[in-house]
């Protein structure tokens, strides 16, 4: 599969093995060259995208957010704060036990060794109860507009702390924009259901993968990490000169290198720099994020000129 370009950044599918790949993108990531990207950050460009890069809906997708389940407890281990690009503790030690020596279990990592389930814990970790949840079965838009495990990998302001939540719309317009996309392109009217393994009293890991648009926009907590047909998306900075993204995960890995000159407190005073600049980013509207908006009022016909007209706004 090629790699998918978008606006200013280029996403490159790495398929094979969730325990060859993740070490790969591991390194990658650790280099400044990228982020795995999250549950949360494929659905959201696939319906932002879906005219003009359809593969990314129309595409199953391995994420970097982590599945921890023990009985009848699920952990939701997010990687990113919002704004930022920089890997949580958790999900940082999670991705490192995807690797190929690890004996699955399962089909996922054990988790009932070395402490590795306590260690799961902190920023980041939200613990669920199975209870109460509708699983493995396909929801209606309104029975996904209230589950807590989708609302949570989605970061829903009422589920997670500040500095995971995106809007309630935003979160909102994933699943809305998601039913309809179904409904339009394959007249369905459930989607997106939760499918995870049956209760065990085992401590598994596992990354939730996301279906494509034609498998109802399903997750799944329950493939194999050691199939041969995972598929990881890795958001690539590019070139620094010419993608200004690249700038700041590069800035972020030259930190290091200042770590041994600079005082602790000056080395923060840097990263809160560059965590700000990452939330300005964030807010910033893109040509797509506005056409979306006013997609339902523009002719097909004249989708082209509209967005040629947005781009000359944007780059002024």
């Amino acid at each position: 599969m090629e790699n998918i370009q978008l606006e200013g950044r280029t996403i490159e599918p790495y398929c094979g093995r969730n325990v060859d790949t993740a070490p790969t993108l591991s390194t990658r990531y650790n280099k400044g060259e990228g982020v795995i990207l999250s549950e949360a950050d494929i659905r959201l460009l696939g319906i932002r995208n879906f005219r003009n890069a359809p593969e990314l809906a129309n595409n199953y997708w391995d994420t970097s957010t982590l599945s921890a389940t023990k009985g009848e407890i699920i952990k939701v281990i997010l990687p990113y704060e919002i704004g930022s690009k920089t890997l949580t503790e958790s999900a940082r030690f999670g991705l490192g036990l995807i690797n190929p020596n690890e004996e699955l279990v399962n089909f996922g990592v054990n988790l009932d060794v070395d402490g590795r389930w306590e260690k799961l814990e902190g920023n980041g970790v939200y613990t669920l109860q199975r209870k109460g949840l509708i699983l493995n079965k396909d929801l209606t838009e309104a029975q996904a507009m209230k589950h807590k495990l989708i609302l949570t990998k989605l970061g829903h302001p009422d589920y997670v702390d500040d500095k995971f939540a995106r809007s309630k719309d935003e979160v909102e317009d994933i699943i809305g924009r998601t039913f309809e996309l179904g409904k339009s392109e394959h007249d369905y009217n459930t989607m997106m259901g939760q499918y995870m393994q049956e209760v065990s009293n085992q401590g598994i890991l596992t990354a939730w993968y996301v279906n494509w648009l034609g498998g109802r926009a399903r997750s799944s907590a329950r493939a194999s990490l050691g199939s041969d047909y995972g598929r990881f998306a890795f958001d690539s900075v590019g070139d620094a000169k010419t993608n200004a993204e690249g700038v700041d995960d590069k800035a972020r890995v030259q930190l290091k290198t200042l770590e041994r000159i600079l005082k602790p407190e000056q080395i923060n005073q840097l990263v809160g720099a560059l965590d700000e600049r990452d939330q300005l980013k964030e807010r910033l509207l893109t040509t797509d994020q506005i056409y979306y908006v006013i997609s339902n009022y523009i002719a097909p016909t004249n989708e082209k000129e509209v967005r040629k007209v947005l781009g000359k706004l944007m780059s002024q």
